[in-house]
């Protein structure tokens, strides 16, 4: 999910979400635990979850104008239907059979900010909660020195 960009040293840093934005992403990121009752903890993603937003919003700045979507839509949602009915619907809900490009507001959070964030909980740790017992984070990553490998080794088998 996270891709490298070469930027310039005088180029303008890619703006990042407001903090009410990102506190709503959070809440979003959370509720995504509870809704696949995911055991890990989703506090300890807080300080990853603004460096995945503003990696998205550097490498295409619309991003910015979808975490803003998502905040309106997920707040409208939660006003119309209380705070796990909105959740769940934003999860389940498909308004049309096979849509080729999203279309309506509540189809871009669905495209471009749950499923991301899905994905991303996922990454982070959430494969344990489905039996992944060889799983504990991150399929890949950096080798460093004196830690366990970040994929199965085939030492044991």
């Amino acid at each position: 999910m996270y891709q490298n960009r070469a930027q310039h040293l005088l180029s303008p840093k890619a703006p990042v979400a407001q903090d009410s934005v990102e506190e709503a992403m959070c809440r979003l990121l959370v509720a995504i635990g509870s809704f696949w009752n995911l055991t890990d903890e989703p506090e300890a993603y807080r300080t990853r979850l603004p460096a995945f937003m503003t990696n998205r919003i550097s490498l295409d700045p619309k991003y910015q104008d979808y975490y803003a979507l998502a905040q309106r839509v997920i707040d409208a949602l939660i006003a119309e239907k209380g705070e796990a009915a909105a959740y769940e619907y934003l999860f389940t809900n498909k308004p049309r059979a096979k849509p080729a490009l999203p279309v309506t507001e509540l189809e871009y959070v669905q495209y471009y900010v749950a499923n991301e964030f899905i994905a991303l909980r996922l990454a982070l740790g959430g494969f344990s909660a489905f039996g992944a017992l060889n799983y504990r984070g991150y399929f890949g990553g950096a080798n460093v020195p004196g830690q366990p490998a970040p994929y199965r080794t085939g030492g044991g088998i």
